[in-house]
């Protein structure tokens, strides 16, 4: 019993040295100093069971680059005494000169002391030995528009064999960034020592004004250690990581009296393309116009849309904008295509009105435009021809007997009695008269049987061609071949409304029916808009079969042109 006190003190003690063990923590540099961009390891050791997450490296990054963190383990266990022991390995990389302190580190409660590191400047003289590897930066401008491209290049220079290694963008805070190109590869010689180079490029966009600082890409990778201590044909690879220098650059804000859609760029033009490239188009047939925007150090998003305008005598159906980013020449090109079917429906010239586009030129500092000039376009009316594939009716030919007029009553030579002498004038005078009424009654009733015989043809022809066109009407609505239907549509119209020279525009306009103009419409739009989509022609058909029959719309008031075909 008088024992007790003595091992709970006992007790106590391995308790508290347990404890203090577990909070003791220290941290050291593999290096000091360091050159500027060269990396250093700072490790930060405890002993004792301590969670992995205790260590916090990121408020270095005021003064460095903050590589990887690695995190192991090990326990010890001597003479039943368990010791465990953990340690944090962090890649530091410092990217200007100076000396700096590397404060003290909280670890579950127990800190570590302060590190004192000095960096100094890169150098490849003899006194260093050269650097086996280092990264040097560029930009094409150091003042640039918002939204300007602004070209950055990156130089990893190799003095040892590369083994493996990986290289990160640049960074800048609201920018776009991308590479451009492939990465080039060369040898140069740089302060008296051979480097392989490898280069590679970088567009980077800023969204924001101001002041900046881009900073370096950070090179992470594996080089061959030709020191004695490899052996034979195994050579050690040396972990390296290097970061490239910052940069300092100035966006300039979008100037105040600039109130245009803002494209900044060095070349910014607008072409287009006309389908068949033809000087003469048909009403009534669709012609597709194809506008593009071509801007130079620019990426697609910030194209503006095209705005085109036409007369209201055609009608327009857009298409979904195209648009696309390709670089050449280390430098970004964007473009965005529109495409636009255009259906004229009256014959003459039609102005399409000049398109312009406003932009910044970064050179010249001042707003241009690219400019489509005003086109005139020659519109011939729409055949009435009608295609191969319908024969041309045969003419019908109705045969026409001969008159048959009575022969002249012969004189009398019988007669033996001689008659006065007025008698012979009167009795000549009327046989004249007679021939001449007789002569005049065949000539009317010659002229009428013409004239009946071309309007019976005239019947016949017109009757046969409306039914022609009406059976490969019917066909292309059992097929719902909207090619076909817009292309006899047209010219059967032309007949009802008996104008074989109307466009198909006209043709409605005439009729004045609003169903058969909103079907039509359906029709061009299902081919030619900017959302197409399955259109059923079986409504179409309904109402040009009642209106054939009729001569109206079934539901509609009655129409004023009449029937094809009326009923007796």
């Amino acid at each position: 019993m008088n024992n007790i006190p003595a091992i709970l003190i006992y007790i106590a003690l391995l308790v508290f040295t347990n404890m203090a063990q577990a909070l003791e923590v220290s941290a050291s540099v593999d290096k000091n100093p360091v050159m500027v961009d060269e990396s250093f390891i700072l490790t930060v050791s405890a002993n004792g069971d301590v969670a992995r997450d205790a260590f916090d490296p990121s408020f270095l990054m005021k003064d460095f680059v903050v590589g990887r963190t690695s995190i192991s383990s090990q326990t010890k266990m001597v003479n039943f005494d368990t010791t465990r022991t953990t340690t944090w390995s962090t890649v530091l990389i410092p990217q200007k000169k100076g000396r700096f302190t590397i404060p003290a580190f909280d670890v579950d409660g127990a800190k570590t002391q302060s590190l004192e590191v000095l960096v100094i400047p890169a150098s490849s003289s003899a006194a260093t030995g050269g650097r086996d590897l280092f990264i040097t930066t560029h930009v094409d401008v150091e003042k640039a528009y918002l939204q300007q491209q602004i070209r950055y290049t990156v130089k990893l220079h190799l003095g040892k064999d590369l083994q493996r290694g990986s290289l990160s963008s640049p960074t800048l805070a609201n920018a776009d960034i991308r590479q451009i190109g492939k990465d080039k590869e060369y040898n140069d010689i740089v302060e008296g020592r051979r480097y392989r180079i490898i280069e590679r490029s970088f567009a980077i966009i800023a969204q924001q004004s101001g002041t900046f600082t881009i900073e370096g890409p950070l090179f992470e990778g594996e080089v061959i250690d030709n020191s004695r201590q490899s052996f034979g044909l195994f050579n050690r690879g040396k972990t390296v990581n290097r970061v490239g220098p910052s940069q300092s650059i100035t966006v300039l804000p979008i100037p105040s009296n600039y109130s245009q859609h803002w494209l900044p760029s060095d070349f910014v033009q607008l072409d287009d393309e006309w389908q068949g490239n033809s000087a003469e188009y048909v009403a009534g047939e669709p012609i597709t116009r194809t506008i593009t925007l071509t801007a130079v150090g620019v990426v697609e998003e910030q194209l503006p849309e095209i705005i085109s305008h036409y007369p209201d005598s055609v009608k327009t159906y857009p298409d979904q904008a195209e648009t696309a980013t390709v670089e050449k020449d280390a430098t970004l090109i964007a473009q965005r295509k529109e495409s636009i079917a255009i259906i004229p429906s009256e014959a003459g010239q039609l102005v399409v009105p000049e398109v312009r586009i406003p932009w910044f030129n970064t050179l010249t500092q001042k707003t241009e435009y690219a400019v489509l000039p005003e086109q005139t376009l020659s519109i011939v009316p729409a055949t009435t021809t009608l295609p191969s594939a319908i024969p041309l009716p045969p003419r019908v030919e109705t045969q026409q007997s001969a008159e048959e007029i009575a022969p002249l009553p012969a004189s009398s030579n019988s007669s033996k009695q001689a008659l006065p002498q007025y008698w012979l004038w009167l009795t000549f005078g009327l046989v004249i008269l007679w021939l001449l009424t007789l002569l005049l009654w065949w000539k009317q009733v010659s002229l009428l049987k013409s004239a009946a015989k071309k309007a019976n043809n005239s019947l016949v022809r017109t009757t046969q061609q409306e039914q022609q066109l009406w059976q490969s009407l019917e066909k292309s609505f059992h097929k719902n071949n909207l090619v076909d239907i817009q292309k006899y549509l047209p010219l059967w119209l032309g007949h009802y409304t008996q104008n074989n020279q109307a466009s198909l525009a006209h043709s409605l306009k005439v009729i004045d029916e609003l169903a058969l103009t909103e079907e039509v419409e359906s029709l061009l739009a299902s081919r030619y808009g900017k959302n197409q989509y399955d259109w059923n022609s079986s409504k179409l058909q309904k109402i040009l079969r009642g209106l054939r029959k009729n001569g109206r719309i079934e539901g509609s008031p009655e129409h004023h042109l009449r029937s094809m075909y009326p009923t007796s």
